[in-house]
């Protein structure tokens, strides 16, 4: 007989009556083609699974809206929130092509949060501030902020926060150089 040695061919065993058949494979060549075909479908698997993850999830982006009432370019402890503010986000490719875009308005204390399907990879998206219901409306260069929409980045969690965004008021708040002043912006002793 040419070829090689069977490993064995069944295995049976006699217990209480009950007759158990364990077959085995036939050939050690048999068997570790087997296990590499078994090991190789796992690892497809494997990745299927992680590729698709997230393919259906949401991306949530939050941040928050207030009014810049003293010019400083951050917020302060007299920046009121904006209640009603809408605020976006937008997804386009290389080309400029708009992909995706949502919308929504601020809660009372000034926050959004907005829902974004899937993964936008190979897309440049930001949120951004589309308009403020109240006095405070006009727009600053604290207005928008890149997002990353993928899982493909170390960043395992759903949310992803930016901001704060500002608008600004045509006039300062009475209190802005005191409460300036408490920064240590203009003081030219130190």
């Amino acid at each position: 007989m040419s070829g090689p040695k069977p490993i064995s061919s069944v295995f049976h065993s006699h217990t209480k009556n009950h007759w158990c058949f364990v077959l085995l494979l036939s050939t050690r060549q048999e068997a570790m083609a087997k296990l590499s075909a078994f090991c190789g479908l796992i690892g497809l698997f494997a990745l299927l699974g992680v590729a698709n993850a997230h393919a259906g999830h949401n991306f949530y982006i939050t941040g928050k809206v207030y009014c810049d009432n003293c010019a400083a370019g951050y917020p302060t402890r007299i920046s009121p929130a904006i209640s009603g503010a809408t605020v976006a986000v937008e997804c386009k490719d290389g080309a400029g092509q708009r992909l995706f875009y949502n919308e929504q308005r601020t809660d009372n204390d000034g926050l959004f949060n907005i829902a974004v399907q899937g993964e936008h990879e190979h897309e440049a998206c930001e949120a951004f501030t589309v308009s403020s219901p109240t006095s405070c409306n006009l727009q600053t260069d604290s207005n928008r902020g890149p997002v990353y929409l993928t899982h493909n980045n170390g960043i395992d969690s759903d949310e992803r926060k930016t901001g704060p965004f500002a608008f600004r008021s045509t006039t300062n708040h009475p209190s802005c150089q005191a409460v300036l002043a408490e920064y240590n912006i203009y003081n030219d002793s130190d």
